[in-house]
């Protein structure tokens, strides 16, 4: 049952007995609860549900910076609330699309791009860049482009042993979804 304006249960959300009330955009939504009780849910289930509860969290956090909730309120689209991108931002784990080293030679001063990718938006690019041997030489945080995803990380040391070393690429999101990857240097 779809509510759009009955003085009684305008608002209202959550659970009362068996009945669910839900807010989308201006209407209220009632159902009934689901019966769960005879569910197993699996491993990968279990770490879902956990994941869910832990966007809950967030944006309830979200919500109360006033910040990020004008923030996620303009992305809400449509019958979305700034609740519902909130959740889907953490939800949502940032990607790396891409690692160019064409221009990294060893050199201080060359250069590595990152193309990376969020739902709504990469908040921190890090990136480590080690020797032959596996040893870092440096490490720090690269600067975004102004496109909004290519992120330029210009070297400050000389690494003589560059070939066969790697780039690590470490990307962050607002709710501080980390993901980490590499990619290998070849002369």
């Amino acid at each position: 049952m779809i509510n759009e304006s009955n003085i009684l249960t305008m608002g209202f959300r959550g659970r009362i007995g068996n009945l669910v009330f839900r807010r989308w955009g201006t209407k209220t939504v009632v159902s009934s609860a689901p019966d769960t009780s005879h569910i197993r849910w699996s491993k990968a289930q279990k770490e879902n549900r956990e994941r869910f509860r832990d966007a809950m969290a967030w944006a309830k956090t979200a919500m109360s910076d006033p910040e990020m909730r004008k923030y996620y309120s303009k992305m809400a689209k449509g019958m979305q609330t700034a609740w519902n991108v909130a959740v889907a931002d953490y939800m949502k784990k940032p990607e790396v699309t891409e690692i160019d080293v064409c221009h990294y030679k060893g050199q201080k001063g060359n250069t590595v791009r990152v193309k990376a990718r969020d739902n709504y938006r990469v908040v921190a690019v890090l990136v480590a860049i080690t020797d032959a041997q596996g040893f870092e030489v440096e490490s720090g945080p690269a600067g975004k482009m102004q496109n909004g995803s290519d992120w330029i990380y210009k070297a400050t040391r000389t690494n003589l042993n560059w070939q066969q070393g790697r780039i690590v690429v470490r990307v962050s999101d607002s709710p501080g979804n980390v993901v980490t990857t590499f990619r290998a240097v070849q002369g």
